[in-house]
């Protein structure tokens, strides 16, 4: 009866050490968090026509949100990975603004690697946005995955 009840507690905690927390902690991430945390500021809201999976052939890696803050007057792009999540990847979040340009969180694709999200905020009030999303399976290939939407829109 003992053997049983070691045996069974044994396999309890390898379950429990077994169950990894990245799945758990990856769904804790929104778009509305991301972007929170990336200007400092909450009151983010999803735009209309603001979604796209990101994408690699048939298999999506991620979600690519635009976001509005009216109190702030900015847009947000927020690249949500679902495809490695927990593993640094290169992920960008791109937006750009009618008349005033592009912002990137990173840089560039290749100059950093996230863990769950990149969001990049910038000044759309007033102004036409586009908005793109990529994420890359850096582990073996670089295959890259990407969504965006390549007219302007969500003009104010």
């Amino acid at each position: 009866m003992r053997k049983k009840a070691v045996a069974l507690a044994t396999m309890a905690i390898a379950g429990t050490v077994l169950v990894h927390p990245t799945a758990a902690f990856a769904g804790a991430y929104s778009p509305e968090t991301a972007c929170s945390k990336e200007s400092g500021s909450g009151g983010w809201t999803r735009s209309q026509d603001g979604h796209r999976a990101v994408k690699s052939g048939g298999s999506t890696w991620g979600h690519v949100y635009l976001m509005w803050n009216g109190r702030l007057k900015k847009n947000c792009v927020a690249v949500i990975k679902t495809a490695f999540a927990g593993t640094p990847t290169y992920t960008q979040a791109v937006l750009t603004v009618e008349g005033r340009g592009t912002y990137r969180d990173p840089s560039r694709l290749t100059s950093k690697k996230y863990k769950y999200f990149a969001a990049a905020v910038g000044n759309g009030n007033d102004r036409c946005v586009k908005y793109e999303g990529y994420t890359a399976d850096t582990r073996l290939d670089y295959t890259l995955a990407s969504a965006k939407r390549s007219y302007w829109g969500n003009c104010s």
